[in-house]
Formats: structure tokens, sequence, C-alpha cells
């Protein structure tokens, strides 16, 4: 059932700290007393340099680049030329100077007193001046619980090769484990993180990482001092290892970090920040970024978004989250903590999602415990136009992680759940680099646990690392047949004998339909021929195959389906 969002409610910024990057300057302040920070956005790109030109890469790494033209849209382009030096020397010399300049906006990001509103509004080159973003933190609801760095007892897994600790529940909830078994770990992958503040990764958690040279670049785009240790927390979870403590699923990745939220109670914070960071990690060639950290209500008197802006289109924060998957980024954001105790409707609490969640290109991730039940203070959907949100879940409660200076910790929150997706993103990304990032998600949602049945509490459900790994390996990346829904069952799964499959075609063509095991090997090859408009059914029998889970991919003429099967 689709719910109207009330238009009446205040933006709560949602549990989820964006990456972006643009040019950002030391720590504006306003200069007159009745000054307010906006952003001045341009009708156009004149006098400009196209920054995805090799004569212009000093602003971007080639590894960005190269990700770029391997994931990227081609009408992405036009994002990185930069924005025109005409525009802002004219507003220098009426005394506008810029905070943050964003290629990816066409604008900047100044103060300006309500005369210099008027004035810049009438500039005709001028699109949009907008308040900037502004919102009060409060604190998400981890209620972490302290313990000390004694050795725990390692717990392992019937023939693993590694010990999990404390960090196996979490783990199993998404079936990361299998993948870390086969080697699937995030290596050869850049994974990016906007939060609060890392500490420069100063933990035995990180200890492997920071000896193997992993740790590229922590950038802070505050230019504040704090001691909130959130950042640290939340990558931990998706990349730490310290064996018999915490593994995450991504332990071999790369690591470049920005620090673009300021944690103290009562502290601003503001959504050029944001930006600056996403555009500047997007820069260093991460190819997956986790966006994690709450907020609430936006302050009286601030610019506030209403739930009918959540709608995909409107968001600042979620405008540059869907120009980064654009750009070739996996964009993984959590879905928010705003479902307070006894609250039963959006009359009682905030109840949905928010921003940058709402984007269509963004993975956003709810919560559930160890034993698969959503979480209670887990966001609900749907967007404002009516899409499913969120998009997956993984666990969010007790879930350990690196706390304090040397020690671990419990913690919930879909602030804990979403590095985890962001981690198997990596394992996904590592066992086949072509996946754009609306495969990625296209794969997570079909392997995920009610790819069937998705609704707005867990989306299509908690996400199966084994089998979205398998399927990266195995679907077909070309660019003309992209992953996308298909009509498709399988029945009996699980299955003894045979299986047979049924689908549906729109357009007549040639269609194929594979079989692979768990190390993307293919086994089988039940259908492989020109197919008429309408319904067909397959039969595939066992083939003398061993008991197990088998990855199968259809192609047709309306794209690619991935899913599981099971033979006893």
């Amino acid at each position: 059932m689709l719910h109207r969002l009330p238009a009446s409610a205040s933006l709560i910024r949602v549990v989820a700290l964006m990456a972006v990057a643009a040019c950002l300057s030391a720590p504006a302040r306003a200069d007159e007393p009745d000054s307010v920070k906006y952003w001045v956005l341009f009708t156009d790109k004149v006098e400009t340099v196209d920054m995805s030109a090799p004569a212009a890469s000093a602003h971007a790494t080639e590894r960005a680049m190269d990700r770029r033209r391997l994931r990227g849209r081609p009408h992405a382009a036009s994002l990185l030329k930069a924005v025109s030096t005409d525009y802002i020397q004219y507003l220098a010399d009426l005394d506008v100077r810029q905070h943050v300049t964003s290629n990816w906006l066409n604008g900047i990001s100044a103060w300006l007193t309500p005369e210099k509103v008027t004035r810049v509004r009438t500039l005709p080159f001028v699109r949009e001046v907008r308040p900037v973003g502004v919102a009060v933190v409060e604190e998400t609801p981890l209620t972490v619980d302290l313990v000390d760095h004694s050795p725990v007892p390692p717990v392992f897994r019937t023939s693993s090769r590694m010990a999990y600790g404390p960090s196996e529940t979490q783990l199993d909830v998404v079936n990361a484990i299998p993948p870390l078994e086969q080697g699937f770990n995030g290596t050869g992958v850049r994974l990016g993180f906007l939060d609060t503040t890392f500490d420069n990764f100063n933990h035995p958690a990180f200890n492997t990482m920071q000896t193997e040279g992993r740790l590229i670049e922590v950038r802070d785009f505050t230019g504040l001092s704090q001691t909130n240790l959130h950042g640290r927390s939340v990558a931990s979870i998706a990349a730490g290892f310290l064996d018999g403590q915490l593994i995450g699923p991504a332990y071999g990745a790369e690591i470049v970090a920005a620090t673009t939220e300021f944690a103290p109670t009562e502290t601003n914070q503001e959504e050029d920040n944001f930006v600056a960071g996403m555009e500047w990690l997007e820069s260093m060639g991460v190819d997956v970024v986790n966006v994690s950290l709450g907020y609430t209500t936006f302050d009286d008197g601030q610019h506030s978004y209403a739930t009918d802006d959540l709608n995909g289109d409107t968001g600042i924060t979620t405008i540059a989250a869907d120009m980064a998957a654009s750009l070739g980024v996996v964009v993984v954001t959590s879905a928010g903590n705003w479902v307070s105790a006894g609250c039963g409707s959006p009359l009682d609490c905030w109840y949905y999602i928010g921003t940058p969640a709402d984007g269509d290109s963004v993975i956003a991730v709810g919560a559930v415990d160890a034993s698969g039940t959503r979480a209670s203070f887990s966001s609900y959907g749907p967007t404002a136009d009516g899409r499913i949100k969120p998009d997956v879940s993984a666990m969010g409660v007790t879930v350990y992680h690196a706390s304090s200076t040397s020690g671990m910790g419990y913690g919930n929150g879909t602030s804990f759940s979403g590095p985890m997706v962001a981690g198997v993103a990596c394992q996904m990304l590592q066992a086949n680099p072509t996946l754009t990032p609306m495969q990625v998600l296209n794969l997570l949602k079909q392997s995920a646990s009610q790819s069937q049945n998705p609704d707005n509490s867990l989306g299509w459900g908690i996400i199966n690392a084994e089998i979205a790994v398998a399927a990266a390996i195995a679907v077909s990346t070309e660019r003309e047949s992209p992953v996308k829904p298909v009509r498709i069952s399988a029945y009996p799964n699980p299955f003894d004998d045979h299986v047979t499959f049924a689908f549906e075609s729109d357009d007549p063509g040639h269609a194929s339909l594979k079989i692979f095991d768990l190390l993307g090997r293919e086994v089988a090859r039940p259908l492989d021929d020109v197919v008429s408009a309408g319904s067909h059914t397959v039969m595939w029998n066992n083939d003398g195959l061993a008991a197990g889970i088998y990855v199968y991919v259809l192609t047709t003429r309306d794209g690619t389906r991935a899913g599981q099967v099971a033979r006893l």
C-alpha cells in the first residue's frame, strides 16, 4: 500500500553521511550579522575546462578517470567541467566570496545578506539561489557497550581459514563469510567514507591496512576539532581486521575518508561540506562510498525540506549522491533511525527515510537484528514519488565494531548496517570490476531475502553476499544488456531431480539461461535460442551436480535477471 507523505513535516537529515568533493576554503564565517549561507547555482558553464580530458587531470586521479570510463554514464562528462571563473569573479566584485565551489552542482556556496540575495538573483547567469541546508545533530540510537580489548577466544567455523570472533554473527546474517573464505575481501577496490572524525584510523583493527599501505588519505572538511569517533567505528564494520575479534567483508580494500560532519550536540551541519567531501572522494578514485550518520530536524528559521521533497531530485545531498553514481561510484547510505519507540505511524514520529536515501541511484540500507527481524528504529519508505525504500537490509542491532582508542564495542543503528552492505559491494566489484552502480544495486536486490515481495520495511530484504558475489561473476555486463528485472520464477525450489523456470518475454529475440556454481563457473545452459514474445518454460535436470546453491542468469531482449536455486 502506498503511503502519502505529509507535506508539513520538516526534514530530518537522515542517518547517513555523504561523501562529496569540491573546492573547500578555510571554514568561512558570516562577515555581516544578517548574512546566511546560500547556494548560488549558475545557468551554464562558459570559459571552462573539461575535467575529463587528460590535459586537465590534475583535479582527478588516473584511477578516477579509469572508473568514469569503465562504469560512468556517458552524459555525466558534463559534471566534470569546471565552474566558470568569470562568474565567480563577477560575484567577487560584488563582495560575494565562495565557500565551496561545486563542479557537479555548477555553483558556489557563499554568505549573503538579504540585499545581496536580491541582487544576485537578478544576474543573468544565475539559475537559482537557495539556502544551504543546516541541521542540528541528534545522537543516533547506538547504545554502545564498551568492552576491553583483552583477547577473546576465537570462534571458528567448520573448515574456515579465519577466526571471526564476535563479528561472525553480523557476517552470517548477510552470508558474507563464504565469499571471504573464497578470497573476496575487497582487494583492489577503493572504499570511501563520509562521516565524523576517523582519528587517522589509529586502532588495532586497522593495523594491517596501515602496514600494507592501503590507507590512501584522510581529509577534514569541517576545519574543527572533535573527538567523536563514529566514522572510525563505521569504517571498522566494513573494512576492519583483527583476527579472532573483528573481520569486515572488505578488509582488503583501500580506504579514503572525508570528515564532513561535526558531531558535538547542538552543532549545525552544513550540506555544502557534504558536497565538497563527495566530489573529493570521487576525484580520488573511490569505487564505493559509505554515508552513515544520523541527524534530527533542521533549525528553526533555516531552510528545511518537506517530506514531499523526498522525491530523489530535490535534496542537495541526494543530487550529489546520484551524481557520484552517474560517474561510476556505488553510493551506500543508511536509511535512518527515525522510528522512535511507540511510533506506529507518520503522525507520531518522522517515520520515513530522508536524504540522500531517497536517491534513485543510491543503495539505502535498513536494519535487522541477528534473527532477521526489522530493528524497531529502522526508517520506512516509500519516497515521495512512491518508490520502495529502503533498498536492502543488514544487521544493525548489537553490531561489533572498533570503539575506544584500542577497545571494541557493540552498537545499534542503520549507521552500522550500511557499512556491511558497502563492504559486500566491494566484494562484488573485486569479483567483477565492470559492474556499474545500478548493476550492483539490482544484483543485491535480486539476491536478497524477499526479492519477490519487496516492501517499505526491509526493501528487497536482507542481502546474501554469497549469491550476490556469485551473480556478479556470472552476469553479463554488456551495456546493451543491463541488469534489470525480468519476470521469471523457478519451481520447485529447492529441487531434487529437476527445476522448471517460467519467464515472460515482451519482445521476440535471442534468450539464454545459464547456470553457475558459487565459484562463478558455468555448469549448464538449458536455453540458448530464439524465443517468441510471450510465456515460456524451461526444464533443467540436475545433470549429476552436487547438492548446493546455484545461480541462474536469464538474458532476453528485455534485460537480465539473476537468481538462485538450491539442489537437495
